[in-house]
């Protein structure tokens, strides 16, 4: 399952610059049905666990911070950076498939890192 933090609840969202406090979240599943639920937390740990337990195992986003990425990759979640430019979750989840999304990892994660 990817989760990808989306500005609206709209078909084909944008991408949210934010991770944790994004309003809501697409979810697509390994055919490729996408689902948007609202995020019910405001940041932190939370946002990671409710990820979690719906059963994430890739994360797409253009930024994120320190604890939640700590946290992601502790449980084996991959995290992928789609680019800066203004990107829908059709459009990212293409992109990611033909490996052009960066892997977020400990070693380059200061450049994803919201300030």
């Amino acid at each position: 399952m990817v989760a990808i933090p989306v500005k609206t609840n709209k078909e084909d969202p944008a991408i949210s610059p934010l991770f944790g406090h994004a309003k809501w979240f697409a979810f697509v599943d390994e055919e490729g049905n996408v689902e948007i639920k609202r995020n019910p937390f405001d940041g932190g740990i939370n946002v990671v666990s409710w990820l979690l337990q719906g059963g994430v195992d890739k994360v797409i986003t253009k930024h994120i911070g320190r604890k939640p990425f700590m946290l992601l990759s502790s449980e084996g979640v991959k995290c992928y950076y789609p680019g800066e430019e203004r990107i829908t979750v059709k459009e990212a989840l293409q992109k990611c498939q033909k490996e052009e999304c960066e892997e977020i990892t400990l070693e380059n994660l200061e450049r994803f890192l919201r300030h």
